[in-house]
């Protein structure tokens, strides 16, 4: 018995460690881009108001869904920046589709430069522009 309640309370401390905080995507996004992640944390307020739990959930899925799909659109021999855009203009959060397109554009205009800053800046559900981007690529590979 006493070996079965320590297990558990050692079950019950590393998963509380871990589970509290920000994950490390999110945390490289908020050192690297705070302007970005503040967007990010705003949007997870404004969605899960007080209940702080879901708002940290909700920013490490974004920002882990962010750093994946910039990663798999960004690789030269795999990635498609177009299909990522327009994932991007699909999964814009409401009334954020001009900006978002305003930003792209800037980025075509300069010649690629600041494309970080630019995607970071933009108003989407990274959850679901990374699920677009996937399913739009697998899509084109199986023709």
């Amino acid at each position: 018995m006493k070996r079965a309640t320590a297990t558990l309370l050692l079950f019950l401390i590393v998963t509380t460690l871990f589970a509290e905080g920000l994950e490390p995507s999110a945390i490289v996004v908020k050192k690297n881009f705070p302007d970005g992640y503040n967007i990010i944390k705003q949007a997870a307020i404004t969605k899960w108001d007080t209940d702080s739990t879901m708002v940290l959930y909700e920013i490490n899925n974004q920002c882990f869904s962010l750093m994946n799909v910039l990663e798999e659109a960004v690789t030269p021999e795999t990635g498609d920046i177009s299909v990522f855009i327009q994932a991007v203009m699909k999964w814009s959060d409401t009334g954020w589709e001009p900006y978002n397109e305003k930003l792209y554009n800037s980025v075509l205009d300069s010649n690629g430069s600041d494309f970080l800053k630019a995607v970071f800046d933009m108003h989407c559900d990274w959850t679901m522009v990374e699920y677009e981007y996937n399913n739009q690529m697998k899509a084109a590979a199986a023709y």
